[in-house]
């Protein structure tokens, strides 16, 4: 049998719906996966509107030359073809290529059911609410659409009696997704919930969320400080620490190349104890969905959450990949000694620098190590220099071979990385054990919820000096340079906008309700489900329990459901057939003798006295069983059904026999 063709409004309203339905995945998507997905987009859409179909050939070559442009931007190695982001950007644009080639009902239901996946692809990227409204949207749309097919292979499809238009298939879906809203509701608070999801697809290898790489070159995090995304949003149980105590760790390097930090093998010793100081905040973090391990918090928290480690550099680490919202309560101490003995062995690999690379650092560190025996002057001398001849910038340009040689006696101009690279150097040639970490720093408050928002632009590099006795020290040579990166934040490397404070006030709005989202609907897990279940009585729910409390809530959802479904009629029916059936209620509220299986005519007859009104009944009659005239009226008498004048009845009566 062969699929019937598709009109204009038909083919037109499929695009239109798949437009809708990608709209929420290409938000997240990268830029040159956006561009070339308008691209796609547009010739689909064109082809899809003028009916016309590329040739087989034309449409082989396209998809070949889309497909490897969509993979191109996550490489062709190291497994990065397998991830989420690939496969998600493969989805979008084939499904524009798709509709280049609509051109029978089979073709238009294909490219409707492909566009929901794209939808559930988008809960991959994002689970916030304008992804859910979004979401919601293209569902409603797809669904409506569905039904639009659906209507045109009925027999009187092309225009008969019973065809409707979209936006009343559009009220249907709005309709059944109202009607299925109990249930739901039913399954999201009283389903048992798991540990883990029981699917998922690896993400983008090469880059986590949070924009920290497993190693460091200069360079790599002048890119995050134009990015505004938030990373994490800290509550803090007292007052909100200062800026200068605003340092949540990261990934610790201790390993040089002459290029590149990495952790290195001493990463992976066993964490040494923490001697804490009287002083305490607690503070709660939410962290922002990532494909990394670690976990932020204070620097430095007391203890780690459940299952967590930490390895040598005091960084945390979850026990796998953080690729759902994260919300841990910790305990920090803003005053710590930590390691204050270190091993000969572990000392010598702490200052170990490679042969032939920086010179000039190698040779001044030498001599500061020569001529100040006491570790905090060597310190004091390179903050000193820093403060005196160096400049903080975010476009220092391109370094060489010897980069830490070319900032310090040449350029002179540099970001965080290129001073703690350049600091640790040199501390390490004057014989004292360092190491860099990077993290996040400063943040701002958002005064609407009063709590802390770091953004991904927050990213920053410090250095950790060890002095024998006092052990890890922390200390940034950004403050040296540029003291308001410290005090403000990433707000004072950033140009000044009067829109951007101007718009500050709905900003801190909106994130102050996409935190409530993260804590009342992501963050929704089995803790909260426990607190739902204790005013019932139950205190510890086992699955026994929770599976007991499921069925019966979802037997009393389906129940209040069934009952509305029979009080009220369906929205998905024909416009002037629910003004009747109004028309019906009123009457019997007016207190006219009708019975449930009175058809229009036998009303007609039980209003007498009411000529206007029984008219209006044969009208109806005639229009819903006689000639296949319907459309040139329909609309005339829907509205003269609503709004028909009721009388009260004078008398009630039983009513006759027809």
């Amino acid at each position: 049998m062969i699929a019937p063709a598709l009109d204009r409004r038909t083919r037109s309203l499929v695009a239109a719906t798949a437009v809708l339905a990608v709209l929420p995945l290409a938000l997240h998507l990268p830029a040159a996966s956006q561009a070339l997905l308008l691209g796609c987009f547009a010739l689909g859409v064109g082809a899809a509107r003028s009916g016309r179909r590329l040739p087989r050939s034309v449409q082989a070559l396209l998809t070949l030359t889309v497909l490897a442009a969509a993979l191109w931007p996550f490489g062709i190695t190291g497994g990065r073809l397998l991830s989420r982001d690939a496969g998600s950007a493969l989805l979008a644009v084939m499904l524009g290529l798709k509709l280049a080639e609509t051109g029978s009902l089979r073709d238009a239901r294909s490219i409707l059911v492909f566009g929901l996946f794209a939808v559930m692809a988008a809960f991959l990227q994002d689970q916030g609410p304008v992804t859910l409204l979004l979401a919601l949207a293209a569902a409603l749309a797809t669904l409506a659409a569905l039904a639009w097919l659906a209507q045109l292979e009925s027999p009187d499809g092309d225009g008969g009696l019973a065809a409707r238009s979209p936006t009343g298939l559009l009220r249907g879906a709005v309709w059944l997704l109202v009607a299925s809203l109990p249930l739901a509701a039913v399954g999201f608070f009283l389903f048992p919930r798991l540990a883990q999801p029981l699917w998922g697809l690896p993400q983008n290898s090469e880059l986590g969320r949070t924009g920290l790489s497993e190693e460091m070159s200069p360079g790599d995090l002048a890119a995050l400080f134009s990015d505004d995304t938030p990373v994490l949003r800290v509550s803090f149980e007292g007052p909100i620490p200062p800026p200068a105590q605003r340092y949540f760790r990261g990934p610790v390097f201790h390993a040089f190349d002459g290029r590149r930090w990495t952790r290195g093998l001493v990463a992976g010793l066993e964490a040494r104890p923490l001697e804490a100081g009287p002083a305490r905040i607690g503070h709660t973090v939410e962290q922002e969905p990532t494909d990394r391990q670690y976990l932020f918090a204070l620097d430095l928290p007391i203890e780690v959450p459940q299952g967590a480690r930490r390895d040598y550099g005091q960084a945390m680490l979850a026990p796998r990949p953080l690729t759902s919202l994260h919300r841990q309560r910790y305990v920090s101490a803003p005053d710590y000694v930590l390691e204050p003995a270190m091993e000969p062995v572990l000392r010598q690999t702490l200052t170990r620098l490679p042969e032939g690379f920086n010179p000039r650092a190698v040779a001044l560190g030498r001599q500061w190590g020569r001529e100040m025996r006491e570790p905090r002057r060597r310190i004091e001398r390179a903050l000193a220099w820093f403060h005196e001849s160096f400049t903080y910038t975010l476009s220092p340009g391109l370094f060489g071979r010897d980069s830490v040689d070319e900032f310090l006696f040449e350029r002179r101009r540099g970001y965080c990385e290129h001073f703690a690279a350049a600091f640790t150097v040199l501390m390490r040639a004057s014989g004292l054990p360092a190491r860099i970490v990077t993290g996040y720093q400063g943040g701002y408050v958002n005064p609407v919820g009063n709590y802390l928002v770091v953004l991904q632009s927050d990213a920053h590099a410090w250095s950790e000096v060890w002095i024998e006795g006092e052990g890890w020290v922390r200390v940034d040579p950004t403050r040296a340079v540029s003291p308001e990166r410290i005090e403000r934040g990433s707000e004072a490397i950033r140009p000044a906008s009067g829109w951007g404070e101007a718009t500050r006030p709905l900003r801190d709005a909106v994130d102050w309700l996409r935190r409530g989202w993260n804590q009342w609907v992501l963050g929704y897990g089995a803790q909260q489900q426990q607190r739902l279940l204790r005013p019932l009585g139950i205190e510890r729910a086992d699955w026994k329990q929770l599976g007991a409390a499921l069925a019966v809530a979802s037997a009393l959802a389906l129940g209040l459901t069934l009952l509305w479904l029979l009080r009220r009629p369906p929205e998905s029916a024909d416009p002037v057939d629910l003004a009747w059936r109004r028309l019906r209620r009123r009457l019997l509220r007016a207190g006219h003798p009708l019975r449930p299986r009175d058809g229009p005519r036998t009303v007609a007859r039980r209003l007498e006295g009411l000529p206007e009104l029984q008219a209006l009944c044969l009208r109806y009659s005639d229009f819903a069983f006689g000639p296949a005239t319907r459309r040139e009226s329909a609309e005339r008498l829907r509205a003269e059904l609503q709004r028909a004048r009721v009388p009260r009845a004078q008398r009630q009566s039983e009513p006759s026999a027809p």
